[in-house]
């Protein structure tokens, strides 16, 4: 079964929050960050965090997050709402 990556955001704390709401709506979710195992949390900034999902479950997914659109967005208004709320900075 292949992944697909529906949202890619600033933070892991952010895509943990997107993966837990997927899960809890009953859509397997699991978070890709390249920062070096937690070790570096600043290469999260770089390339971002995925969240990703089965390939069959990514259009309830993208609704559920509201991204209807095909590829995945570095962020959304829902993403970008959460960053604020965080206090994060967003990149958009």
């Amino acid at each position: 079964m292949s992944a697909v990556s529906v949202a890619v955001v600033g933070s892991r704390t952010e895509a943990e929050l997107i993966a837990g709401m997927l899960r809890s709506h009953g859509i397997r979710a699991a978070v890709s960050a390249d920062d070096a195992g937690g070790w570096d949390p600043q290469l999260q900034l770089g390339s971002g965090v995925k969240v990703l999902v089965p390939a069959v479950d990514a259009g309830q997914a993208r609704k559920l997050i509201g991204d209807d659109s095909e590829p995945a967005k570095p962020l959304n208004a829902l993403q970008r709402l959460m960053v604020r709320l965080l206090g994060g900075r967003s990149t958009q």
